[in-house]
């Protein structure tokens, strides 16, 4: 049980000899002149300096991630009508599978159209 405690003893012993030299050390708080490279530009082409531009950039995000799901689950509910045959259950399913697909494409596209009506009103009130 000793070996343990020997061992905290000498860490703990090796870190109050070595903390004062830490600021020679450690220089991470410096003032960096480098410009982030990744920047995202809204739909207007500007740099997001703010919350709304921000939260615009994120719907314009789940739009971009959105469509192509939707795209998929069309396709695939396409191939459950293929291969339902006569089979009334798989029939159904592909018709549930191609309605909820058409509520996410107008959900996602509701949504882009009250971002841009409230972005319009937003600009609108800011000129």
């Amino acid at each position: 049980m000793s070996e343990p405690f020997s061992l905290l003893r000498r860490l703990y012993k090796v870190s109050l000899l070595s903390s004062p030299f830490l600021p020679f050390l450690v220089h991470a708080q410096e003032v960096s002149f480098y410009e982030n490279p990744i920047k995202y530009t809204g739909g207007d082409g500007q740099v997001i300096r703010n919350i709304p531009q921000f939260l615009l950039a994120m719907v314009d995000l789940a739009f971009l991630v959105i469509m192509p799901i939707i795209v998929i689950f069309i396709v695939y509910s396409g191939f459950l009508f293929l291969t339902a045959g006569d089979n009334e259950a798989k029939i159904t399913t592909a018709k549930k599978t191609f309605m909820w697909a058409c509520i996410g494409a107008a959900v996602a596209l509701g949504a882009k159209v009250m971002e841009k009506a409230i972005e319009a009103t937003i600009l609108e009130i800011g000129a």
